[in-house]
């Protein structure tokens, strides 16, 4: 077993994973799942984190840029990758990262408890006893109020995705390098394509997965279809092993997944019936509906199990911030207004008080607005609807949240961007991807990417515009408009500031841009307190019905399908 495991920590030094931040695996994001489920977990600025395959420790970083008191460690089998996270997080002056080359399984106890363990795209592409060392691993390392997260791709939506993988693995298995294995796996799944009989079992599945194969970057293909392991599992499979290490199953970290109302008014009464009241019964279930292919799992030590409420208590909906951006469409054929979340999920109305609250998530976003400030804004009356809005937006997948809020940088006269972040991006091309606040992935155009490392806020708009233009000098490059190039110097400068303004622009929504730390300390404080206002309560008492147990969710208002999980990483 020692010999496959070297075997595979090789493949990741021949063909190393862009390292990359998974927003649903962020600590922030698991503490706020917790609370809505009724348990309280340890607040992320001084929190201590554990990523079990942390690759070049692109999911572990942004969180510690964040959270500087935060204590963060990573291990991972590759030296490559580890080395290449060293120089990076030295690169970007960071005091609070340690990364470390070994087997999880030999973690040493040395280290302590850690208050969130997360191992993101590593539990299907190990063998059985490493899987089984990472749940061990999540009991005894994870703190008592801890949260541990676990990705795996999971059955019934991986049989047909195996398909795809064991032919690609017939012809480009034992090929000598990486990239001929992939070549020759790729011209096996167009062969397949071309040929398979229509209509039959093996057409459709290649027809469902041909544009991945294409278009899918080499690294992910090459670790997601031909690494030496990828065991799929059921989800209740999956609790089982991790209750035999004395964990038990909290949610998943896309909470919409876990409400039957989602799945259609005709499936959930049956559903609901068949589940029993047993809430891993009934997302096995909707498993099946959905021919689900990727899970995020949230577990937590087996002695929390009692005090899990899976009914959205009202009380803790308030005590949350929530952010959102809803691009508007036409209204539908009854006048009604249309809005499109960011995330996929359609919001569909002709409530003034749904209009109010994402018009007023729209001008704060990248921010987010504490609930309570949100109800203030409306009589008693109106405010029980919203507040049953937002919990409707929350079971849809149509909202952002967070237990603390997430401050966003103004485009002010000198913008600002995280000291970190800048580096990262004047660093160049990385084995790691740039990030934004709310623990994405972001990949900025050219111009985002030049004026990144100069937001230090000091250098106001009209320097990056010079600065943009010296470059342009020096480089030889031509300013278009309509496919011509600029001859007329104001016209050029003219074009370029409008450019940045974009560019900046762009930055802002992608949740790029931050306040300073003293600023930002000041803006919180309104923002914490306004989430725990008392007058909140009389809302909740008098005007606002409990949210159902998942088991039992009204169907949303909003018509919300689920964000796509993010690519795992294959380990």
């Amino acid at each position: 077993m020692t010999a496959l495991i070297d075997r595979i920590g090789k493949t990741y030094d021949e063909v190393p994973y862009t390292s990359a931040a998974f927003a649903g695996s962020a600590p922030e994001h698991l503490r706020a799942v917790a609370h809505l489920f009724g348990l309280e977990a340890p607040v992320p600025g001084r929190a201590r984190v554990l990523e079990l395959g942390c690759a070049a420790g692109g999911n572990l970083i942004p969180f510690a840029v964040r959270h500087p008191e935060a204590d963060v460690v990573g291990i991972d089998l590759s030296p490559v990758q580890i080395d290449a996270g060293r120089h990076i997080v030295e690169a970007m002056g960071l005091s609070n990262v340690r990364l470390i080359q070994g087997s999880l399984a030999d973690l040493d106890p040395a280290l302590g408890r850690f208050d969130y363990i997360v191992c993101h795209g590593v539990y299907s592409w190990v063998p059985d006893d490493v899987r089984a060392a990472i749940l061990r691993v999540c009991n005894e390392f994870l703190a008592p109020d801890g949260i541990a997260y676990v990705s795996y791709n999971t059955y019934p939506g991986w049989k047909a995705k195996e398909i795809v993988r064991d032919a690609m693995l017939l012809r480009g298995g034992d090929r000598a390098s990486a990239q001929e294995q992939l070549a020759y796996a790729r011209g096996m799944i167009e062969f397949l394509h071309e040929q398979a009989a229509q209509g039959s079992v093996l057409s459709t599945v290649m027809k469902e997965h041909i544009d991945m194969i294409r278009g899918g970057e080499d690294f992910y293909l090459s670790h997601e279809y031909l690494e030496l392991c990828n065991a799929p599992c059921y989800f209740r499979d999956f609790v089982a092993g991790a209750r035999a290490q004395g964990l038990e199953y909290l949610g998943d970290a896309t909470i919409a997944s876990m409400f039957a109302s989602n799945y259609g008014v005709s499936a959930a009464p049956a559903l609901l019936a068949e589940c029993g009241g047993d809430q891993v019964v009934l997302e096995q279930l909707m498993d099946f509906l959905q021919n689900r292919t990727f899970r995020q799992t949230l577990l937590v030590h087996a002695d929390r199990a009692a005090r899990i409420r899976y009914q959205l208590d009202p009380e803790r909906t308030v005590r949350l911030h929530v952010a959102g951006r809803y691009v508007r469409d036409e209204a539908d054929a009854n006048g009604a207004d249309r809005w499109t979340y960011i995330g996929g999920a359609t919001v569909t109305t002709s409530s003034p008080v749904t209009r109010a609250v994402i018009e007023r998530l729209n001008a704060a976003w990248p921010a987010t607005v504490p609930v309570a400030e949100l109800l203030a804004d409306f009589t008693m009356e109106d405010a029980a609807r919203a507040l049953d809005l937002v919990t409707n937006l929350l079971i849809g997948n149509a909202v952002r949240f967070r237990s603390e809020p997430v401050v966003a940088g103004a485009l002010s006269g000198r913008p600002f961007a995280r000291a970190p972040l800048r580096a990262l991006a004047a660093a160049g091309a990385q084995p790691m991807a740039l990030f934004n606040e709310w623990h994405q992935s972001v990949q900025p155009g050219p111009l985002e990417r030049f004026v990144l490392p100069l937001l230090d806020g000091n250098v106001d708009v009209e320097a990056m515009v010079g600065a943009v233009l010296q470059a342009v000098a020096q480089d030889g490059l031509a300013v278009m408009r309509d496919g011509q190039p600029l001859e007329d110097a104001d016209e050029v400068a003219a074009s370029v500031r409008r450019q940045v303004d974009a560019a900046l622009e762009s930055l802002k929504l992608n949740a790029m841009l931050a306040t300073p730390p003293a600023q930002a300390a000041e803006v919180a404080k309104p923002a914490a307190k306004a989430a725990t206002k008392p007058a909140a309560k009389s809302v909740e008492k008098e005007a606002a019905k409990p949210a159902k147990p998942a088991a039992k969710a009204k169907p949303p208002k909003a018509e919300a399908s689920a964000e796509k999980p993010a690519k795992p990483r294959g380990k």
